[in-house]
C-alpha cells in the first residue's frame, strides 16, 4: 500500500520537531499524499468533462486563504451541455473507472465497497487508503476522501498553483502543479449553504448527529475569508446564493423534502441552533487546536462573523420564497 518514503518521513519529523509547523506529523503526511493525488488528478484524461477543484482543501492549498489542514478532496465535474442522459452517465462512469485505475497504479488502496456512485454517477465518492508512518489523529480520517459532483459552475473558475505543506517549508522551489479552481465567492457561498442545510437536516432527525462534527470547519473558513477579503465576499449576490439554494433543494429533495418546501426557514433554524448550542464551542476548539496553523479566531469571533454573513445572504433571498 502507498506510503511516504523514509526521506519524507525524516523531513516531516524535522519540521515538526523544530516547531516549523504546529501540525502533528500525521497531518503533514496526509497533506503530502493529498497533494500527490491532486497531481494525478491534474493529469487525468477527463473524457470530455471539466474538473474544478473546490472545497476547503482548495481554499487552503490553492487560494492560500485559510491556514488549516484539510483532509478531503472535492471536485465539481462540469458536463458539456447537450449530452443525453445515457451518455452523461457513461462519461461520468468512465471518469470513475479512470480515477480508480490511476490511484491503484500509484499504490493507493481503493476498496470496491468504499466506492460510492449515486444519481447516475452524478455523485462519486472514493475512499483512498494509505499506510501511515505516524500515529492516528482524532480529528482526521485515516483515509483520503475524494468526492466528485456533477454540477454546473455559477461563477468563473481560475487556474492556481498547488504544493504540499512539506514542500513549502523545506523545498520552496519544488515543482508546482496548476489546477482549475472554484472561485472564492462561489466557494464561500457553498460553505454557508452546506453548514445550514446539513445542520437543518440533522435537526430534522434525518441524519445522525455524528455527521455534524466536521461542519464546524465551515464556521472557521467563512469567518477567516470574510476577514481577509471583505470587499470580495460582500459582493456575493443574493441571486447567485439563491441559485445555490435551489440546486441543493432539488438535489436532496428525496432525503430532505422539508428543505425544498421552505429552505429559508430551515436555514434560519440552523442559525438559531448555532447561536444557542454550547457543544459547538468544544468542537471548534478541538478543531483549531489540532488542525489550524494560520489565523486564530476564537469561537465567539468566528460564530458572530459567520452568523452575520449568513444572515445577509438569507435576507437577500427572503423576499422571494416563491422562487425557491
Amino acid at each position: 500500500m502507498r506510503t511516504i518514503t523514509a526521506h519524507e518521513r525524516d523531513l516531516i519529523l524535522d519540521i515538526t520537531g523544530e516547531g516549523l509547523t504546529p501540525l502533528p506529523a500525521g497531518a503533514v503526511e496526509k497533506d503530502l499524499l493529498i497533494t500527490e493525488v491532486l497531481h494525478k488528478m491534474a493529469e487525468i484524461d477527463d473524457v470530455g468533462l471539466q474538473l474544478i477543484f473546490c472545497g476547503g482543501t482548495c481554499l487552503s492549498k490553492a487560494h492560500g486563504l485559510i491556514g488549516r489542514m484539510s483532509e478531503d478532496i472535492d471536485f465539481k465535474v462540469v458536463v458539456p451541455e447537450g449530452l443525453s442522459r445515457s451518455l452523461k452517465r457513461k462519461r461520468l462512469g468512465q471518469l470513475k473507472t479512470q480515477l480508480i485505475s490511476v490511484l491503484c497504479n500509484e499504490g493507493f488502496l481503493v476498496p470496491e465497497k468504499e466506492v460510492i456512485a449515486r444519481d447516475e454517477n452524478g455523485y462519486i465518492c472514493i475512499n483512498i487508503h494509505y499506510d501511515s508512518r505516524f500515529g492516528a489523529i482524532a480529528s482526521l480520517r485515516p483515509e483520503i476522501k475524494l468526492e466528485l459532483s456533477a454540477r454546473p459552475l455559477l461563477l468563473p473558475f481560475e487556474p492556481l498553483l498547488v504544493r504540499s505543506i512539506l514542500a513549502l517549508l523545506v523545498e520552496p522551489v519544488a515543482a508546482e502543479i496548476s489546477i482549475n479552481c472554484l472561485g472564492v465567492q462561489e466557494s464561500i457561498g457553498e460553505k454557508v449553504l452546506s453548514f445550514l442545510r446539513r445542520t437543518a437536516e440533522t435537526l430534522s432527525g434525518k441524519i445522525s448527529e455524528e455527521s455534524d462534527d466536521r461542519l464546524i470547519r465551515h464556521i472557521y473558513d467563512v469567518s477567516v475569508i470574510n476577514r481577509r477579503l471583505p470587499d470580495l465576499t460582500s459582493t456575493l449576490s443574493g441571486e447567485i446564493f439563491q441559485k445555490m439554494v435551489m440546486a441543493d433543494a432539488e438535489r436532496f429533495i428525496s432525503q430532505f423534502p422539508e428543505f425544498r418546501k421552505n429552505p429559508v426557514a430551515e436555514m434560519h433554524r440552523s442559525l438559531e441552533y448555532l447561536e444557542n448550542n454550547e457543544a459547538y464551542a468544544g468542537q471548534y476548539n478541538r478543531f483549531v487546536e489540532e488542525l489550524v496553523y494560520g489565523v486564530f479566531l476564537s469561537f465567539e469571533e468566528a460564530k458572530r462573523a459567520f452568523i452575520s454573513f449568513a444572515q445577509r445572504l438569507l435576507l437577500s433571498i427572503n423576499d422571494k420564497p416563491e422562487r425557491l
